[in-house]
């Protein structure tokens, strides 16, 4: 019974935190450009997506997108990102009860990854509910792995095969996202007890080759595909031909984001309590390193965990020519500091320094401020943010009357446009209509619902979009500014010409 309510709470805490966020009216950027391509060109979107080495990520998108019609339909995908994440904490903390961590603690550290800031983005962008699929899949290839290394014979052999199998679809559908075993790994290697000499390193190299063994399978057949001219590699496939910038940049960027835990970085004014929640949390650690790391096993495995792990759970980013900084790809760093600092908790309480009592607190409170934010920042930075965009097309295409020589012109806004004061990277904050493809995407979904069946008959008409406003106006027969979100909610931009457009105050 108590297991029953461990795990119903561990799958219901995303579901609350996330469900206005996951049921609201919005698309986010490339949700608009890939709901028509799922229909119109669906080979386009595997296309694409395997030009990135992510196959499996286009293939099961696609396959989602087919009963998603409209904007209001793309919560499923939403929601279908939610039960993913709650499978993941659940499946985690499954796992970790089974190899020696307490309830608290594995809780904390199950619901904890669903509720991290890469999981508030997979949740606020509806085609990116393939990575949680990944994430699952790396952690049940490592439990697989683990449960058969054990085994003998026939049995060991298929049981660690399928783990790498499964290693191989995780990266194959967002290569970071396979990367996510490592949380699980950090945790068993700092409570397993083993006193083979080099046992634990022979068990880590063991987990670590598999891992990689599966990414490298996957990484050969994209080569294959790239070099018979199926689809081309993208830039980013290309390994990083500057590893000491690289390394640099990892220090300044992904490693404090990471260790920052729930507490989001601004683009352009961080503010003082992210650097003091990240030392806090870099203390903590430290201090259980000091009270817990009390034989020269336990100190090994503590500073492995701690110096090396970092770089293998970013290792795909690192070894990408790119310096992609967005908290999507940080979920297994992410999730390896939070292992990190629930097991200096733990630490500090078995030293006799806290109480258990304490510590229960500590965890309740971790847990209770981590889902606030988690509601917080995807409902306030990605949905309502991207809704506001959304309505002011939806609004502009009402007004339209559409014929054959329909001449439409969107002003575009700027980051300083946004309706947020905070914004990171093209995730929390941000906006989509900045981009010409985007806007152009956006109005197209907007005008597809007013006329499904005029648009589809061949009514056509002539869609431009600037940073300006157009030269001469009286050119167009609507021009949408979206300059001004910030303040106005959902008002409508929109004007017929002839007509003076909607004031618009900041």
């Amino acid at each position: 019974m108590r297991a029953l309510i461990f795990a119903a709470v561990l799958a219901l805490l995303p579901v609350a935190a996330y469900w206005q966020t996951a049921t609201h009216e919005y698309g986010f950027r490339d949700d608009y450009a890939h709901l028509r391509e799922s229909h119109d060109e669906p080979s386009k979107l595997v296309r694409l997506t395997a030009s990135n080495g992510r196959p499996v990520y286009g293939a099961v998108l696609v396959a989602s997108l087919r009963g998603v019609d409209d904007v209001p339909d793309l919560k499923r995908l939403r929601l279908m990102s939610v039960v993913l994440l709650s499978g993941v904490g659940v499946a985690l903390w499954a796992f970790l009860r089974r190899y020696g961590w307490g309830d608290l603690e594995a809780g904390a550290i199950g619901v904890g990854v669903a509720l991290l800031p890469g999981a508030q983005v997979v949740v606020g962008w509806a085609i990116a509910w393939p990575i949680a699929l990944g994430l699952l899949a790396a952690v049940l290839g490592f439990w697989l792995v683990e449960a058969h290394l054990a085994k003998r014979g026939v049995r060991r052999v298929v049981g660690v095969l399928a783990g790498v199998l499964m290693y191989f679809i995780a990266g194959l559908t967002y290569q970071t996202s396979a990367l996510f075993a490592i949380v699980p790994l950090a945790a068993l290697l700092l409570v397993r007890e083993d006193a083979r000499r080099f046992g634990h390193a022979r068990w880590v190299v063991t987990h670590i080759g598999l891992l990689f063994a599966g990414l490298v399978a996957g990484l050969l057949v994209m080569d294959v595909i790239f070099a018979a001219g199926v689809v081309p590699a993208a830039a980013r496939m290309q390994i990083e031909p500057h590893p000491w910038l690289k390394l640099l940049w990892f220090v300044r960027n992904p490693l404090p984001n990471a260790l920052g835990l729930f507490e989001l970085r601004d683009r352009f004014a961080t503010q003082p309590v992210f650097w003091i929640v990240t030392s806090v949390f870099g203390a903590i650690m430290a201090l259980g390193f000091w009270q817990g790391a009390n034989t020269r096993s336990h100190k090994l495995r503590w500073l492995f965990c701690l110096l090396a792990l970092p770089f293998v759970a970013h290792s795909v980013s690192l070894a990408a020519s790119s310096q992609a900084i967005g908290y999507r790809t940080l979920l297994p760093l992410s999730g390896l500091f939070l292992v990190l600092l629930v097991f200096a908790m733990r630490a500090v309480v078995r030293a006799g320094s806290v109480r258990p009592a304490t510590q229960a607190v500590a965890l309740g409170a971790l847990v209770f401020s981590a889902a606030v934010l988690a509601h917080h920042n995807s409902y306030t930075l990605i949905a309502e943010p991207q809704s506001r965009e959304w309505h002011l097309f939806h609004s502009a295409a009402a007004q339209l009357r559409l014929a054959p020589d329909t001449d439409v012109y969107i002003i575009r806004p700027t980051i300083d446009d946004r309706s947020t004061e905070q914004v990171y990277d093209d995730e929390f904050g941000s906006l989509s209509s900045d981009a010409d493809w985007a806007a152009k995407e956006m109005f197209k979904t907007a005008l597809r619902e007013r006329f499904p069946a005029t648009v589809a008959n061949g009514k056509s008409y002539k869609l431009e979009s600037g940073w300006l406003p157009p030269t001469q106006p009286g050119n167009y027969d609507l021009v949408l500014d979206l300059r001004r979100l910030k303040g106005e909610g959902d008002r409508t931009v929109a004007s017929a010409i002839g007509q003076e457009p909607t004031a618009l105050r900041r």
